[in-house]
């Protein structure tokens, strides 16, 4: 009794393997295995036999991969194009934006830079009264002076930015 129920297992599992539908596409090779006499050592050559269809296979198969390759280039070359372009545009954007964010920021300071103008404006017509030598001296005293008043403005940015709540 073991035994027939071994055996009729057996032949529904055959059975079940083998009722499921065949894929389309069927691909089969043959390998030949043969000896070739040399002496003490034995040599075995195993030839491939390739069919038509697993040559057209192939050759859609290198066709999708070029075809998808130029695909991937050309979507690269798109994106990088749009993203110059958008570069370009948020470049632009910022520019307009920190010049008007100057003139703001300048515009707060109201009357104290119309002063400081009207000083410096001044300041370079008296320079251009003197002789050409004291012009030269005077010049680069001026810009000495003003290097140092851009140093303190700069010292008193950073401890503004150190000491600002949140920061």
């Amino acid at each position: 009794m073991a035994s027939d129920d071994k055996t009729s297992t057996y032949e529904e599992t055959v059975s079940r393997t083998t009722s499921e539908p065949a894929p389309e596409t069927t691909i089969t090779e043959e390998r030949a295995i043969t000896t070739a006499p040399s002496g003490d050592v034995e040599t075995y050559e195993v030839q491939s036999v390739t069919t038509p269809e697993e040559e057209s296979v192939s050759a859609k198969a290198k066709e999708a991969g070029r075809s998808l390759k130029e695909l991937i280039y050309s979507l690269g070359k798109k994106t990088k194009e749009v993203t110059e372009e958008k570069a370009r545009e948020l470049k632009a954007q910022s520019v307009d934006m920190s010049a008007t964010a100057d003139a703001r920021d300048i515009q707060y300071l109201g009357d104290d830079v119309e002063r400081l103008v009207t000083v410096f404006e001044d300041t370079m017509t008296e320079i251009r009264k003197e002789s050409y030598d004291e012009q030269e001296r005077l010049l680069v005293g001026y810009k000495r002076l003003l290097e140092e008043q851009i140093n303190v403005i700069n010292a008193r940015l950073e401890m503004a930015k150190r000491l600002k709540p949140g920061a």
